[in-house]
């Protein structure tokens, strides 16, 4: 695994600390956790960027919750 040092303004540096102290949790860890978080949902938005290209141009199709329920035989 690539190394990498990162310097943080002291206020930076002080927002992690209070942060990975209210996590319990050393800032190193810490950050790994959050910026591992963070790119989850760069790649979430992402893919619903892509899903909602293709509902637009047609080539996926949406589906209420009540053609679900019919169609998997929920119905009350």
């Amino acid at each position: 695994m690539p190394q990498v040092s990162l310097e943080f303004t002291p206020e930076l540096n002080e927002r992690i600390n209070f942060w990975s102290s209210r996590d319990k949790e050393k800032p190193d860890v810490f950050l790994k956790r959050i910026i591992s978080e963070h790119i989850e949902d760069l790649e979430d938005y992402e893919e619903a960027l892509r899903i909602s290209s293709e509902i637009k141009a047609g080539r996926m199709k949406v589906y209420s919750w009540e053609e679900v329920r019919e169609h998997l035989g929920l119905e009350d």
